[in-house]
């Protein structure tokens, strides 16, 4: 399977090619974990992608310190983020001896990442992307800032339409029968966010950015909803916090089975063509 879509292209020779590679890569894991497993072949991705990440962040970042991006200390702060995080997998991986949990795990939030971080991030430095408004305004509500981020990541994800998406007030009411994604928040907005998700939404999602449907709501999956969770609940947080109100996020957690100690809530289900998920605010 082949991950990369020529929609992905910035206009940048070299650095599309690197992107290419990465995806490609991405790809060839996504399908030894589906098909033969080889051990060897996930100690070569892994290798692939210590050495190659690196590589690929000092040519974007050599390419927009050349042309003197204002957004290049945030961007660059993703990098050392991925950067770390793909060295953290390394090394549990090669304790593990790449275990196939773990591998999953990795292929889900690899894919995920990528796509959104070329499609959306990479964007900024070219001049292309758009500006994002819609979730900025001072008078939205927090839980409107967490549901305009997360359509928004949607529809740069999978190509969903915002404007085509229901939404549904509910309380208390979130199915535990859904893959659950919580979020911590700290700062001045203390609580948690919690995203839930069908079967049916999840796999279509998986399906959609990865080209493959997998069969079950495994690791993989588990994986790849935990990181859309993050970026959606990031960007509502940085949204909230231009509004006045500084808060951050804690990293996802996937919870599966029984909610314990679950307050009044208020939720909100959004109704997509790829199916529903749920977001519910929870704040002390």
């Amino acid at each position: 399977m082949d991950m990369w879509k020529e929609s992905y292209r910035l206009g940048i020779e070299n650095i599309d090619a690197q992107h290419k590679r990465l995806f490609e890569q991405a790809g060839v894991l996504v399908r030894e974990i589906e098909g033969e497993q080889r051990k060897d072949v996930y100690k070569d991705i892994v290798c692939f992608l210590q050495e190659y990440v690196l590589t690929h962040f000092q040519a974007e970042e050599t390419y927009f310190t050349s042309i003197q991006y204002l957004g290049q200390e945030s961007h660059k702060k993703e990098h050392r983020e991925f950067t770390n995080c793909v060295k953290k997998y390394a090394k549990e991986l090669e304790q593990c001896d790449y275990e196939l949990t773990l591998m999953k795990k990795l292929a889900g939030m690899l894919g995920t990442w990528l796509i959104y971080h070329v499609v959306k991030e990479d964007l900024k430095y070219t001049g292309q992307a758009q500006e994002e408004t819609a979730f900025l305004q001072k008078e939205n509500s927090y839980m409107e800032c967490f549901i305009n981020s997360t359509l928004q990541v949607l529809e740069t994800m999978v190509g969903l339409n915002p404007q085509d998406a229901q939404q549904i007030v509910h309380y208390d009411n979130l199915c535990t029968d859904d893959v659950l994604i919580e979020i911590g928040l700290v700062g001045e907005l203390k609580g948690r966010v919690m995203f839930g998700f069908t079967k049916a939404f999840s796999v279509h999602l998986v399906e959609s950015m990865m080209f493959f449907a997998p069969e079950e709501i495994d690791e993989l999956v588990c994986s790849a909803l935990a990181e859309v969770s993050n970026i959606a609940s990031g960007n509502g947080t940085i949204a909230i916090s231009k509004t006045g109100t500084a808060c951050d996020i804690c990293p996802p957690k996937v919870i599966r089975g029984t909610l314990e100690d679950v307050p009044a809530h208020e939720e909100v289900q959004i109704d997509t063509k790829i199916g529903k998920m749920t977001i519910a605010l929870y704040l002390d």
